[in-house]
């Protein structure tokens, strides 16, 4: 995000989106609702999609503005399901979970905290839990920024190492930022967290979806 913007010019452009497919797709894949966790959440729309399909959701942000967006969003029959957390990500204690979602905010990681980061969703995820969002390629524009954790293929890739694979798409094409043009290198990603997450306090064995 570029110093001209900020996140209030961010929430309000998004407002009217759509909760995003690759989270949707595997929320269908889950035979019931469990625990998930939303990692940035911004205002809320994933976590809304979540809330609505039975989910319990943990749902974090660094933004004051992010979370009273979300809990405005939110209807009050859902809202006993939903607990919130103002922090950034390298702070926040991220409690046992079967899907962590994670769109779009794992750029905004401090480079020297992202493995932290890492550790910590590794953690969260039970056996079998589901990680679902995208990882910043080298290319992209933000990629040079100090503040802004970015990878080569090869390296995203090695952040699952032993995971299971079950997406890894690469974006790596010109387009449009809230800033104005800019060029999008970006994986999407969706994994099955390795056997190694089992003693996580809490957590639980998956079945299949």
């Amino acid at each position: 995000m570029s110093d001209e913007t900020t996140w209030s010019d961010y929430y309000e452009e998004n407002e009217g989106r759509q909760p995003r497919e690759m989270l949707l797709e595997v929320l269908d894949r889950f035979a019931a609702p469990g625990d998930a966790v939303d990692l940035g959440c911004g205002s809320g729309i994933e976590t809304l999609a979540m809330l609505q399909r039975g989910w319990r959701v943990f749902a974090t942000d660094a933004e004051d503005e992010a979370i009273e967006r979300l809990r405005a969003r939110v209807p009050p029959d859902l809202a006993d399901r939903l607990r919130t957390s103002v922090s950034p990500m390298e702070d926040v204690d991220l409690p046992a979970a079967d899907l962590l979602q994670a769109g779009f905010s794992l750029f905004f990681c401090q480079p020297e905290r992202f493995a932290d980061v890492w550790g910590k969703i590794g953690r969260s995820l039970s056996v079998g839990g589901t990680f679902v969002g995208q990882v910043l390629g080298e290319r992209d524009t933000w990629a040079p920024q100090d503040d802004i954790s970015s990878f080569s293929e090869l390296e995203a890739r090695a952040l699952f190492d032993g995971w299971t694979i079950e997406r890894f798409d690469e974006e790596d094409e010109d387009g449009d930022a809230l800033s104005g043009p800019k060029h999008w290198h970006v994986f999407h990603v969706v994994a099955r967290a390795p056997t190694g997450s089992a003693d996580v306090p809490g957590a639980r064995t998956v079945p299949d979806g």
